[in-house]
């Protein structure tokens, strides 16, 4: 178990390099501590709610079943994998959707922004952390970013320089996914 802290102050920014080089960090019970590099700072991540887990399950589900559908598209859905999106950042997307070829190898992270982005927003998340994590993979490399809103029960869409929101029967649709079409409300069917 590893006491060593990894909250650095504010002014000491690391790149993603030192950061993926820092040791683990485990709590007085063993677990391991969720963190993500957000601009440069090392952010810790509270755990998540079960109505948060259980909403990125179902977003997952969604997706896998279309994807199973559609092998010949060539991509894969994964729960919270890491991505070394830039020098400053490094995020653990609630739902990634990458190439399959990009997930050869063993390492720590996937190398780059995912071409599919999902963000589950949960209270504790700063407006600003999240902004940064939106632009950063865009910039990174990402198609689109989808940002769902439990309380909301809305999905913002961000592609290229453009953004929209779709709510309740609303259909949530991807040029990364051809074919693919749900409504909003089927991400928040969790019974």
């Amino acid at each position: 178990m590893s006491s060593y802290n990894r909250e650095m102050p504010a002014t000491a920014l690391l790149t993603s390099e030192q950061y993926l080089a820092l040791p683990d960090e485990f709590d007085k019970n063993g677990n391991h501590v969720k963190d993500e590099l957000i601009g440069g700072e090392v952010v810790r991540m509270p755990p998540a709610s079960r109505i948060h887990d259980l909403i990125k399950n179902r977003i997952n589900r969604i997706l896998v079943r279309y994807l199973d559908a559609h092998p010949q598209i060539r991509l894969d859905t994964l729960v919270e994998i890491g991505a070394e999106v830039s020098k400053l950042d490094v995020f653990i997307p609630d739902v990634s959707v990458f190439s399959i070829q990009r997930l050869n190898g063993d390492e720590r992270v996937v190398r780059g922004a995912p071409e599919l982005a999902i963000e589950v927003v949960s209270p504790f998340v700063k407006v600003r952390h999240l902004k940064r994590k939106v632009d950063s993979y865009l910039q990174g490399g990402s198609k689109t970013v989808w940002v769902v809103n439990p309380e909301a029960r809305s999905v913002l869409i961000y592609s290229g320089d453009s953004s929209r929101e779709v709510r309740a029967d609303q259909k949530i649709e991807d040029p990364l996914l051809p074919g693919f079409s749900t409504p909003v409300s089927a991400f928040f069917e969790l019974t």
